[in-house]
């Protein structure tokens, strides 16, 4: 999961070529990598690579802060909607 969204955020967000290669501990908001609109972005990536739905009560800086904490979130969210994603396809 970290190498997905790691890749995601290098190849699609990343606009200075020096911030490379990204550790999974970077700070994406401190460093300006994520802005508003590139963490809309990423949600949407997420959300379609990984088949669960941020609630807009999430886009908080404690879970986008870096690749390792967007991980976190991600991992507790899979484990609290598993029952849900079957229901959708």
């Amino acid at each position: 999961m970290e190498a997905v969204i790691n890749d995601y955020i290098s190849r699609e967000i990343v606009q200075d070529p020096s911030l490379l290669p990204l550790g999974n501990e970077t700070p994406l908001l401190e460093t300006g990598i994520l802005d508003s609109l590139s963490l809309l972005r990423l949600v949407v990536f997420i959300q379609e690579r990984f088949d669960v739905i941020v609630d807009d009560l999430d886009l908080v800086p404690e879970h986008f802060a870096s690749v390792d904490t967007i991980c976190a979130y991600l991992r507790s969210q899979i484990g609290k909607g598993a029952g849900q994603a079957g229901s959708r396809g």
